[in-house]
């Protein structure tokens, strides 16, 4: 709904207020009205809240929200049963019968929801849904909201009418105030509005629309029930039962006559909240006067001009600041002077100007000027009673003169003769005026023409009309000779030839233009003929050419198949079969089309070297297994041949404390793996790989076995002991061999990048690290332990301090960091670090660093 059309409820006043208010303050309230002009606010007539906090709750009423009863309709919109009141969306069953489904909708007083009545669905009901309104914490805090939505209840239950939404009844359950009503299906008027903005509605839809919704309000007129905001939003058209007018919630009785007893205005009123839609109220409304039929008119006539036009008559501005501009609805074209008089009528400003009722619009816009008729019947009537006391008077007195009575014979003969020539006339009028051409009207114009010419033998009449019938088969032809239907043009002048004006000048140009037409319809054909020659010569050749390509097109739908399942099997995942599918695909293209395999395999090398950089980030080591297939497959292929799956590139920088999950090991050219690494922040953006443990022996021999550098006095028992007592020279020769076997740069690790990793952003020593103690009964250390033992630390480091000291560069220097076996726990830290000492170096063992990069 438009803002415009928001229901509005302000101060009302009283015949007193109005005597005694001062004309510059009554300007202001109308300004302020005017400006504010569509949110819903509530305010009793006394301008002042009947309890301290009722006022402020009632002013708080969301507004985007109007009148309530368009909620029951099922082309509102649908809102969550969570978004309604809290208390109300827990109590999901009403009276243990009304079942809470959907809020459709809330609104100033109350909320509408959509409810499954298990009283239908228990009689096997088709239709077993309601819709239930039930009042909001703000009126129900109101002392007399039971009475409010009873009174409500009883109006819309007293009204009912086809065209009024029908009211069930109203209950209360504990605290909950509720009305049930019927369920409808179709679309708010207003959305209708919308949707043809500008435009209007058909006139026909918007006629039968208008019929219905002032039928309403004639039924609630003559009850003396005005509705007091009447508009768009609270008309809704159903699928199949016509336009319903709703939300009779503050509707007025009309000076107490016929409508609520004056007891049940003392105990409460809802109209004294002086609800109104500033753009459809009435001057009268908005300055607080008496309701009256008139009111609803003139909202009537504002819904019917947007209905029409797709427009408000004066833009939404109110009636008040609509009379001071001296504002004036545009004119219609739509429909006839006499429903655009009743229409402006409606739309007076002043109540002495405008239409009363909904009965008097009703008469004034459908209404039919039948009194032309009437009149002539009762004539017509009348004269046939005179005449037949006439002759009944000829019969009584025989000294009538009977000459007298054969001239008055003679003259009723004549007469009638006249009516039946002005009947056969009108007739043969009526059928040129609704020409069809078709064979049974032509029929009835002959006979029409005929008859006529019998009864006036002398009349010129006939003679112009078989000119104009000639014409409208002249002016069809001319649309079939523009259609190029020429066969219907011949037949169609035929026709109008057989009128009797064949040889008529003005007609002479149709003949022409179509014996031109069919001149070059006969070019056209002879024409046609040889393309037609040309056309069967044309399929022959192009018969061979297909013979031709009949094969190639097969080979093409080959190597189509082939490149088909080729793009299946390239569809990324570890499941990709490289080794066999893939390779017969390839082997099957390479014997059927050469080229095409040529231009294939960079292709297909392509795609699978950008899915393993995808699928390496998942898991490295499946990855790794899919490129080894794709080398042997491809081994030329630059996108393969010098790709290598990074082992470390899937894990997160200081990842590696959280388990063996978050390590990696890249694979030796010779077989096996290198050191296990952890991933951990370096001192650029590219992060590092440093190694989890400190080198074993077990690691190192490996390096010895492959190029014979190592002595037998070196290697100690136990493979598992951290490496100890090598030169330096030996350590970098170990990691020159690593990086020759991996691809990766392999090197000792600075000083920095170790105690970056070490020292885990300040994180305390394990108080069990391999560092020598002596308290007491207790000894530890003095001796090395397994490299692989003892705890991580945040970034995964084990044995990072404590066990055996640790090589790392510092510039152009060597240092041994991170304390030993030998060292005490004081002395035994992160930040412990001394020069190399290769004399004393039988503590000192080393970790690897990898760079990211590949070398």
């Amino acid at each position: 709904m438009d803002v415009e059309d928001k229901t509005r409820v302000v101060p009302s006043l009283t015949n007193a207020q109005r005597r005694t208010t001062r004309p510059d303050v009554t300007e202001k309230a109308s300004q302020s009205v005017a400006a504010a002009a569509d949110q819903t606010v509530f305010v009793p007539k006394s301008g002042k809240p009947t309890s301290p906090d009722v006022q402020p709750r009632l002013n708080s009423t969301p507004a985007s929200i109007t009148a309530l009863d368009k909620t029951v309709l099922a082309g509102a919109h649908i809102l969550p049963l969570a978004a309604s009141n809290p208390s109300e969306a827990r109590r999901t069953l009403i009276k243990d019968r009304f079942e809470l489904v959907n809020l459709l909708g809330s609104g100033g007083m109350g909320s509408v929801y959509r409810a499954l009545d298990r009283r239908k669905v228990e009689a096997s009901d088709s239709d077993p849904y309601v819709a239930v309104k039930l009042l909001n914490d703000d009126f129900r805090q109101h002392p007399d909201a039971f009475i409010s939505l009873q009174r409500e209840s009883r109006k819309s239950q007293n009204l009912a009418h086809p065209n009024i939404v029908t009211v069930f009844d109203f209950d209360r359950d504990a605290d909950l105030v509720f009305m049930t009503m019927e369920y409808l299906d179709g679309t708010p008027l207003d959305k209708l509005i919308r949707q043809n903005a500008g435009s209007g509605l058909e006139k026909e839809r918007a006629e039968a629309i208008l019929k219905d919704i002032t039928s309403a309000l004639m039924h609630a007129h003559s009850q003396r029930i005005v509705h007091s905001d009447f508009k768009p939003g609270n008309i809704f058209v159903t699928k199949n039962k016509g336009a319903k007018v709703f939300d009779f919630g503050i509707a007025r009785a009309v000076s107490g006559e016929l409508g609520e007893s004056a007891s049940d205005k003392t105990l409460f009123d809802a109209g004294s909240l002086g609800a109104l839609t500033p753009a459809y109220a009435s001057l009268e409304m908005i300055k607080g006067e008496e309701p009256c039929q008139s009111d609803d008119v003139y909202a009537l006539g504002c819904v019917a001009y947007e209905m029409y036009a797709g427009r408000h008559p004066f833009n939404k501005t109110p009636a008040d600041k609509a009379c001071e501009q001296k504002l004036k609805p545009k004119r219609l074209k739509g429909i006839t002077r006499r429903q655009w008089r009743a229409l402006e009528a409606a739309l007076a400003f002043r109540r002495e100007d405008r239409v009363q009722d909904a009965a008097e619009f009703m008469r004034l816009f459908f209404g039919r000027n039948r009194a032309f008729w009437v009149a002539s019947g009762v004539v017509l009537f009348s004269l046939v009673v005179m005449g037949s006391a006439f002759f009944a008077q000829y019969q009584e007195q025989k000294e009538v003169d009977q000459a007298y009575k054969a001239e008055l014979e003679e003259k009723l003969q004549k007469e009638l003769v006249l009516s039946r020539v002005a009947d056969k006339k009108q007739a043969i009028e009526r059928l040129i005026a609704q020409a069809v051409l078709s064979v049974d009207w032509e029929r009835d114009l002959r006979n029409e023409l005929r008859e006529l010419k019998e009864l006036s033998p002398g009349d010129g009449y006939p003679a112009g009309a078989e000119t104009r019938i000639a014409g409208l088969f002249y002016l069809a032809a001319k649309e079939y000779i523009a259609a190029g239907e020429l066969e219907n043009a011949e037949i169609t002048v035929r026709r109008a030839d057989g009128w009797g004006v064949a040889n008529a000048e003005r007609f002479a140009d149709v003949r022409r233009t179509l014996n031109a037409e069919k001149s070059k319809l006969i070019a056209r054909l002879e024409e046609e003929r040889k393309q037609e020659a040309m056309r069967i010569a044309a399929e022959e050749r192009a018969r061979i050419k297909a013979e031709q390509l009949k094969q190639q097109r097969a080979h093409e739908q080959k190597v189509n198949a082939l490149v088909s399942t080729l793009e299946r099997q390239l569809r990324c995942g570890f499941g990709m079969d490289i080794g066999r599918g893939m390779a017969a695909s390839l082997q099957e293209m390479s014997l059927l089309d050469a080229d095409k395999y040529q231009i294939l395999k960079p292709i297909v090398a392509k795609e699978i070297a950008s899915c393993l950089v995808k699928l390496s980030k998942e898991n490295p080591r499946r990855s790794h297994a899919l490129l080894v297939s794709a080398q042997q497959l491809l081994p030329n292929q630059p996108a393969l041949a010098h790709m290598k799956i990074d082992f470390c590139g899937h894990l997160e920088p200081g990842s590696g404390g959280k388990g063996d999950r978050y390590t990696c090991a890249d694979p030796l050219l010779s077989g096996g793996v290198g050191p296990v690494l952890v991933r951990v922040g370096g001192e650029s953006r590219n992060s590092i790989a440093i190694g989890k443990f400190e080198v074993s022996w077990s690691e190192f021999m490996v390096w010895c076995n492959a190029v014979g550098s190592c002595s037998d006095a070196q290697v100690t028992g136990n493979g598992n002991l951290p490496v100890t007592g090598i030169s330096v020279e030996q350590a970098r020769e170990y990691t020159a061999w690593l990086s020759d076997q991996t691809g990766y740069n392999y090197r000792l690790p600075t000083y920095r990048e170790w105690f970056g990793a070490a020292g885990a952003n300040g994180e305390r020593e394990q108080p069990d690290r391999n560092c020598y103690l002596k308290y007491g009964g207790i000894e530890k250390g003095g001796e090395l332990i397994a490299a692989n033992a003892g705890i991580a630390n945040r970034n995964g480091l084990v044995n990072h301090v404590g066990n055996a000291s640790e090589m790392v560069r510092e510039g152009d220097e060597l240092l041994a960091v991170g304390g030993s076996y030998m060292d005490s726990m004081s002395g035994c830290l992160a930040t412990t670090k001394k020069r190399y000492d290769v004399r004393q170096n039988y503590d000192v063992g080393f970790r690897v660093v990898r760079d990211s990069n590949r070398r």
